[in-house]
């Protein structure tokens, strides 16, 4: 972090308290109107790259402990042949309990089978479900460990492929000293209920706020990922991003 601090520069008192009770988007239970872009490159072995390009939109309704999530992802395999339309999704998050120690949250994500090739989607209606349980640490800090399960909604794809996966992931923010800039850590274990594989991923954000942007508070962010294991299905991905919250 120090490293990456350097390279974007040290902002000022003034910029620091400015950003100071801004809603940076890592507590997943403080839901906020979000909307960006991100890119994620896959390197799947030495002779097979893969991306990823997703636009996306957060609402939260009611009293705010409630939020809708709409997902366009476009798919570029191999890399650089040109974008394809993906599985469009939905997704439904109820945080559900909130303290001021202590949140947890349940999600839903439907999948639609709207791929136009077989490698950009799932080739079958599928959903995903999600609990988590976010600890407030008393540094500031938040621990948040979640368990995932991925499912096909219709037996399986046109080649019989079905599918059943489960992750658990033990999301980590630590609380930085200067709050313009924030990190996560995402460690995981998935295991694949159909082909009978377990592997393990670690993703790493770190982030940016970069000012007032069409009417809410922009930000960059990077996150560099790494599967391992003897079943994982490729070696690393690298994403980039831009969004805009609390519009």
């Amino acid at each position: 972090m120090g490293l990456f601090s350097c390279l974007l520069g040290l902002p000022s008192l003034a910029a620091a308290q400015e950003f100071q009770q801004i809603n940076n988007g890592t507590n997943p239970t403080l839901l906020t109107t979000q909307a960006g872009l991100q890119y994620q490159l896959n390197r799947v072995n030495t002779n097979l790259d893969t991306g990823l390009l997703e636009a996306f939109y957060t609402r939260p309704f009611g009293d705010g402990s409630k939020a809708i999530r709409f997902n366009v992802p476009f798919s570029d395999v191999p890399a650089g042949e040109g974008l394809t339309f993906g599985d469009f999704s939905v997704t439904y998050i109820d945080v559900f309990h909130l303290t001021e120690n202590n949140g947890a949250a349940f999600t839903f994500e439907l999948f639609l089978d709207t791929a136009e090739k077989e490698t950009a989607g799932y080739g079958q209606i599928a959903g995903e479900t999600s609990v988590f349980y976010a600890w407030f640490l008393k540094n500031g800090s938040i621990f948040a460990p979640a368990w995932v399960q991925t499912f096909g909604l219709e037996g399986g794809n046109d080649q019989g492929q079905s599918l059943n996966t489960s992750t658990f992931d033990f999301y980590y923010v630590p609380k930085l000293a200067n709050s313009k800039y924030y990190m996560t850590f995402d460690p995981a274990i998935i295991h694949d209920w159909e082909s009978e594989k377990t592997f393990g991923s670690l993703q790493v954000t770190m982030g940016m706020l970069t000012g007032k942007a069409f009417g809410g508070d922009g930000q960059v962010f990077i996150k560099p990922g790494v599967l391992f294991g003897a079943d994982k299905p490729a070696d690393w991905s690298f994403q980039v991003g831009y969004k805009v919250l609390n519009f």
